[in-house]
């Protein structure tokens, strides 16, 4: 029994041996399973859209077949159909090709791997279902081809992007020249309507996980009519966002009724502020019609009211000291429109008046400053006797000048200053060193320029700044050095005396401290076609950050990259960049230029971006012109070649393909108009209603604002011409003449005469319309202007030869002004300026 016992532990004991060296599995061989699933699977990645796909838990021995499933799999591969195990995993590589497809946007992919034993299958596992993902790699704005962008209008911005079947989320934002944030006035989709005038970066964006990239283009907003106010029966108020003064001309306007009748317009006046233009018409508006106003640039509708008198209103409140001030008053209809041309009738006044009285035609005249009057007007219908209305007002007699109603401004230019432009602001600020000229207005209560019997300049600090008399109520100021002081002004009216006091501050003198560039990046293609250029305008300005001349200046032009100028040039004469990209490597380029005058040095940087245009891109359509903006300023300092030729631009047709430029196309014909009138390629000759014979053809179609015959200068009307062109398309497939649109704006920075009414009752007893205007009429603004001739309202006979009696009164349309410069080649030129004046003369 003993020895058994023995024998079974021995056996106990060999047992625990093997099993110490065999261990007993407790649990199954784990399952084979993918290291890693991928939810999105992106083309363009960091790795360039491939992927490895691992699987783990496999024995020696063993090997793996591979294969793809889901709505993707044709833009997926493995590398391999089957791999073998190496340690206890086996590895395979996938890759993404959409071949730029959108319809893989999106698309799953699902890998299977199956592993096998020999020829068994002994496991399959399957990835979770994969999306197929394209990064964005860039995005771009694309040109809409707009060259004017009007507030209150909607403009639709696009972009493209790169791939073209990339995944991601497109934001459109919209900042302002201040960096305020706008993006109110951009929708999601990229439709844009501006809100007010001036500059505005437009940005999209491209955003897919942490991806984002993004585009980014500046647009000038321009002053432009916002909507339509009537005024009267007979009057309506085109509203504008700004000063319109420069934007628009009188004559642009036009008013149809809904059927497209025309409604006369008898007269068309800007207000103070050029904010509105009052629109008269000879015929009364229908209630409730609708009419259409346009001034040929942007259009409104609106529906008149022109109902049933209810009430009377008295406006006048003010009457100006011996001045006789007509009782102005309105006929209101329910809606507050002022009908009284459409429902006449009679008035009676009943007035009491301290210090004065009403005049037999219904005017106010007051004799003291401080009194003040009442008046009662009871307005009887004349088609409806029974329609009675009373209203009455009380008014006060004011000084002839208010002391918050005038205009002070130091210049370097005897000219009297454009006050009513939309840029003047008076010059309190001068450089020490320099001369000035010292300009100085008051206007009465009528908004009219008071015409003082006398008008002293002083300065309270002449060693600061001296202040002398001048001419033509302009005094001359010479800064003497840093510091302040006050110019006191002392006007004399109707034997009382104004006093207006301005600081005036006299600093270091002004030096070139900066370039500014009216485009600070460019994009230009590299095609070769003669007179492809791109031009930026640099603007020098002083530490004041005021403008200053550049004149006499020395440059240099820096590539950065390579230190190379082939691309870049610079024409002190316009004072603009000139690029000329034909040829150049496709790529990125920096420049800088840098301008030094009287020792001071200042620059500027300029990034061209070249393309090349793809041949086979879809073509688009632009006009080309070699000088947008003509100023039709005569300056001595140029020759009469010169000159000229200055005032000439040349127009192109420029194809772009993907929206890269990429080629000069043929101009069939052009056809030029502004404000309903037509041109030919001499604007000097002036428009007609007649449209004349097309312009054109060629390559190239020039037009000029200035002609010179004999020695008289002839300029082109001011404003901005509408360019029409008509081409054939170079798809070499259409055989009708397409359209597309530019436009030309013609400016003079010329001081203009101004003309003023001395007097309206001659001294001498003139002959003829023409001695009569020169004894009344004198000119403001330019020296050595003559009055030359002058028109009578109503008849077509020149004033030089319109004979006048004594005792005759005429009504002088306008004037014509002339002027007499001589050419740096001595050449001596004669400019005509045609001034309207509308105001009646009677000879003694």
């Amino acid at each position: 029994m003993r020895l058994q016992s023995k024998k079974l532990i021995a056996v106990l004991c060999a047992l625990a041996m093997i099993i110490s060296v065999f261990p007993v599995q407790a649990d199954a061989a784990a399952k084979p399973k993918f290291v890693k699933n991928y939810t999105v699977l992106y083309e363009n990645s960091t790795g360039k859209g491939v992927y490895t796909y691992t699987v783990t838990n496999l024995t020696k021995g063993q090997r793996v077949k591979w294969s793809l499933s889901g709505t993707g799999k044709s833009y997926a591969k493995l590398k391999k159909t089957t791999t073998s195990v190496s340690g206890k995993t086996s590895a395979n590589s996938l890759t993404i090709r959409t071949r730029g497809k959108a319809a893989a946007k999106n698309k799953t992919v699902i890998v299977t791997a199956k592993v096998y034993k020999g020829k068994k299958c002994v496991s399959t596992i399957k990835t979770k279902s994969a999306k197929i993902k394209i990064l964005p790699k860039t995005i771009s704005i694309v040109d809409n081809g707009v060259l004017k962008y009007q507030v209150g209008q909607t403009y639709q911005f696009r972009f493209r992007i790169t791939p073209a079947n990339a995944i991601s989320t497109n934001v459109w934002t919209a900042m302002d020249g201040n960096g305020n944030d706008v993006s109110s006035m951009i929708t999601k989709t990229g439709a844009f309507t501006p809100a007010k005038e001036g500059t505005y970066t437009i940005t999209v964006q491209a955003k897919a996980g942490n991806k984002v990239v993004s585009d980014s283009k500046v647009i000038t907003v321009a002053t432009s009519m916002t909507g339509i106010a009537q005024m009267a029966a007979n009057k309506v108020a085109a509203v504008y966002s700004g000063n319109a003064k420069n934007l628009v001309k009188t004559g642009d306007f036009s008013i149809r009724t809904q059927a497209g009748a025309k409604m006369e317009i008898k007269s068309a006046v800007f207000s103070d502020d050029g904010t509105q233009v009052f629109l008269t018409t000879y015929n009364q508006l229908k209630d409730g019609a609708t009419y259409t106003v346009t001034d040929g640039q942007s259009t409104y509708d609106f529906t008149a009211s022109v109902g049933r008198p209810v009430s009377l209103r008295v406006v006048t409140t003010e009457v100006t000291v011996g001045k006789e001030t007509p009782i102005e008053y309105e006929i209101l209809d329910a809606n507050g429109i002022d009908v009284k041309t459409a429902y006449p009738g009679d008035i009676t006044y009943t007035e009491r008046i301290t210090n004065g009285y009403r005049t037999k035609d219904n005017k106010i005249y007051m004799t003291r400053v401080g009194d003040t009057g009442t008046v009662t007007l009871t307005y009887k219908c004349a088609s409806d006797p029974n329609l009675v209305l009373t209203g009455s007002g009380t008014f006060v007699c004011k000084a002839a000048s208010v002391s918050n109603n005038t205009n002070l401004t130091l210049t370097s230019s005897e000219a009297v200053p454009n006050y009513s432009a939309s840029s003047y602001k008076d010059n309190h600020n001068v450089a020490s060193g320099s001369n000035y000229y010292v300009h100085f207005r008051a206007l009465d209560t009528d908004n009219t320029e008071m015409k003082y019997d006398s008008i002293k300049f002083e300065s309270s600090d002449p060693d600061t700044l001296l202040v002398n008399p001048g001419k033509n109520n302009v005094a001359y100021a010479t800064a003497i050095k840093t510091g302040t002081a006050n110019i006191i002004v002392t006007a004399t009216y109707a034997k009382q005396e104004y006093t207006y006091v301005y600081e005036i501050t006299v600093a270091e003198p002004a030096y070139l401290a900066t370039l500014t560039a009216d485009n600070t990046q460019i994009t230009m293609s590299n095609a070769y076609a003669a007179g492809y250029k791109e031009y930026v305008n640099i603007d020098g300005r002083d530490q004041y950050g005021q403008s200053m001349k550049l004149e006499n200046e020395t440059y240099q032009i820096v590539e950065n990259s390579t230190n190379k100028v082939s691309m870049a040039t610079y024409d002190p004469a316009t004072d603009r960049m000139v690029f000329d990209a034909s040829g150049r490597a496709a790529g990125v380029y920096n420049y800088t230029l840098t301008l030094t005058m009287n020792g001071h040095k200042a620059s500027v940087n300029v990034t061209v971006v070249v393309q090349t245009p793809p041949y086979n891109g879809a073509s688009s359509y632009k006009v080309d012109i070699s000088k947008p903006v003509i100023d039709l300023a005569i300056t001595s300092g140029a020759s009469a070649s010169d000159l000229l030729a200055s005032k000439v631009t040349t127009l192109r047709l420029a194809e772009y393909r993907g929206g890269v430029f990429y080629q000069y196309v043929n101009i069939a014909s052009v056809r030029i108009s502004k404000g309903g009138q037509y041109y030919e390629s001499d604007l000097s000759k002036g428009g007609s209603s007649t449209e004349p014979a097309a312009i054109g053809s060629g390559s190239e179609i020039p037009i000029s604002a200035v002609s010179l015959n004999g020695n008289v200068v002839t300029k082109a009307q001011t404003g901005t011409y509408l360019l029409e062109l008509k081409f054939y398309p170079s798809d070499g497939q259409s055989t009708s003449l397409a359209t597309t649109t530019g436009y030309l704006e013609v400016t003079d920075s010329q001081a203009n005469p101004v003309i003023s009414v001395d007097r309206t009752v001659s001294t001498v007893n003139c002959k003829t319309a023409l001695d009569l205007a020169k004894n009344c009429l004198s000119i403001q603004g330019m020296d050595g202007g003559v009055i030359a001739d002058c028109t009578v309202t109503g008849s077509s006979v020149p004033g030089a030869s319109y004979s006048v009696t004594s005792g005759m009164s005429v009504n002088i349309n306008s004037v014509v002004v002339q002027a007499t410069t001589t050419l740096s080649d001595k050449t001596t030129v004669v400019s005509n300026y045609t001034v309207s004046v509308g105001r009646t003369l009677r000879n003694q």
